[in-house]
């Protein structure tokens, strides 16, 4: 097949959606299809060299520096219809989002998505003058979906959220975005206890984007609480628009030399940084899936986590974890301490987040599901 991938974000970039194109590209060319990638361009400074990725100009979102939004005029119609597309699969309802909808059209091409990100929960990164009301962003989020020919959802979770919204129940099929869990199998190359002299403490874990909705001021102050009951530090791996304003909390709190910043890690660094922590903690509220608590646990590394849209599904399954209802400082830092102070209860959930990762969520799994998708909707 030659299948079209669209998508407002990708590699160099580091979020789970760009991770996760990046993957499916490899996947696909790896089990002999032709994939082209259409992608804003990232920097005039970044040269890609990548083959079959086509960059677009584009401008930075002013709020949110690492997004970008893409230009393209009608010429790039006539590239399109000569890579003879057999689908195409969209990422993003926006800027790339929307030049897949239209080479959908104008060549009767079958045109998927995957609801990636929980846009309602986004919208405070849009001026008020702008920002829609939560009911007209559930409308465009539905609007979108009954525009694809089918909405992949990566969880049970977010099937429901989308058929709350409006979305018929059989125009959505759900396949969870895998990992590369060969990767997680490698000996560790990098060693951050040794870089960061905390070999002797236990390392709490955070990994992905520092922004509101990801609830790391949460983690932090029940960060402390841990930390006056056991010797540790929280390692926070990632960047964003709140990692100033984090900074400042934890000088507030006076964690300064217990709390770690790292800003964003090459991939195969993050990987090492998972497999030398002793407890994962996630407090988001919007993730469809979780791709971070499914790396977290494809490292054998236990995660106490906010037990909410697709993360539920996850711990639901998966006994890798100790899932929590509600925010609440005390309950997490007490599930945090029962993990690192019983090695039993450790080596239980690391052994069954593992063994569910691999039988479930490796990339190729989950990259055969998509194929039959594909196949499905050609045929």
């Amino acid at each position: 097949m030659r299948i079209g991938m669209f998508s407002d974000v990708y590699v160099p970039q580091r979020n789970g959606v760009a991770t996760a194109v990046k993957l499916y590209k490899d996947k696909l060319e790896e089990m002999g299809h032709e994939v082209f990638v259409f992608v804003p361009k990232y920097s005039k400074d970044f040269k890609r060299s990548e083959k079959n990725v086509f960059e677009f100009p584009s401008i930075k979102y002013p709020l949110e520096k690492e997004q970008r939004i893409a230009f393209f005029s009608p010429h790039v119609f006539f590239k399109i219809k000569r890579l003879s597309l057999d689908v195409i699969h969209t990422h993003s309802p926006f800027s790339m989002g929307i030049l897949a909808y239209w080479s959908s059209k104008f060549f009767d091409i079958p045109y998927v998505g995957t609801y990636h990100t929980m846009y309602e929960y986004y919208r405070h990164y849009l001026p008020p003058i702008i920002r829609p009301p939560l009911s007209l962003t559930k409308k465009m989020i539905r609007d979108w979906c009954k525009r694809l020919d089918k909405v992949i959802a990566p969880t049970y979770e977010i099937k429901k959220v989308l058929t709350n919204y409006g979305v018929p129940d059989e125009h959505i099929v759900v396949i969870p975005t895998g990992i590369d869990f060969e990767k997680f199998e490698k000996k560790i190359e990098w060693n951050l206890r040794e870089e960061y002299g905390i070999e002797d403490k236990k390392v709490l874990l955070y990994v992905g984007r520092l922004g509101k909705e990801k609830n790391i001021d949460f983690l932090i102050r029940m960060f402390k609480k841990v930390s006056k009951e056991i010797d540790s530090v929280l390692v926070i791996v990632g960047y964003g628009p709140e990692e100033e304003s984090l900074e400042a909390l934890v000088c507030d709190l006076g964690l300064r030399d217990k709390v770690i910043f790292t800003g964003g890690l090459p991939r195969e660094k993050v990987i090492d940084v998972y497999k030398v922590s002793d407890v994962f903690v996630f407090a988001s509220y919007t993730e469809t899936q979780g791709l971070v608590i499914l790396e977290a646990m494809a490292a054998s590394l236990p995660v106490v986590a906010l037990g909410k849209m697709g993360v539920r599904d996850l711990l639901k399954s998966s006994e890798g974890g100790i899932m929590l209802e509600d925010l609440n400082e005390d309950e997490f830092a007490r599930a945090v301490l029962e993990v690192l102070t019983s090695k039993e209860k450790r080596d239980r959930l690391a052994e069954k987040g593992k063994r569910f990762v691999k039988e479930n969520f490796s990339i190729d799994v989950t990259v055969r599901k998509m194929v039959e998708l594909y196949k499905d909707l050609i045929g």
